[in-house]
């Protein structure tokens, strides 16, 4: 892979973690502000917290991604180490859809707004979706690791 492209997706990831750190801030300012309303600061707390997560669970995505992009500039993602960081990948970003799906079912249901269930349900589905690509990309991986294997031993 070009020397080139891993350095521009090096730098959307780090685009993309800020954002997230930022949305993360946001989301403790809302912890904060809502302390002061009794009334809605249990659902603003568990909401705020489970935005977070989401979050974190994104942030621990990209930094797996920078992993797998640091073996891919040193020609060594066909190792076994890369199996254990698509895996983190895919739990990741399946916990991600989880926490925000059932965020979004929760949030519907208590403010009567079904559309963002349907927005959750989709989600969800994504994220299911996500893991399950992730899933064939390793079968790929490991394929591809066999294949390179039996390619060093014949030469």
């Amino acid at each position: 892979m070009s020397q080139l492209v891993i350095l521009v997706l090096r730098g959307l990831l780090v685009l993309i973690a800020l954002g997230a750190v930022g949305l993360q801030v946001v989301l403790a300012v809302v912890i904060a502000t809502q302390l002061a309303a009794p009334d809605t600061v249990i659902l603003a707390v568990a909401y705020s917290a489970f935005g977070i997560a989401a979050v974190a669970c994104v942030e621990v995505l990209l930094a797996a991604l920078w992993v797998l992009l640091s073996m891919v500039r040193r020609d060594a993602i066909f190792d076994e180490r890369a199996f254990r960081w698509v895996d983190v990948i895919s739990v990741a970003g399946l916990v991600a859809a989880v926490l925000v799906a059932g965020l979004c079912a929760h949030a519907g249901e208590v403010d009567d707004a079904p559309g963002l269930v349907l927005i959750g349900g989709g989600i969800g589905l994504s994220g299911v979706a996500f893991a399950l690509l992730m899933v064939v990309m390793r079968g790929l991986l490991r394929s591809a690791t066999v294949l390179r294997r039996e390619l060093d031993e014949v030469v």
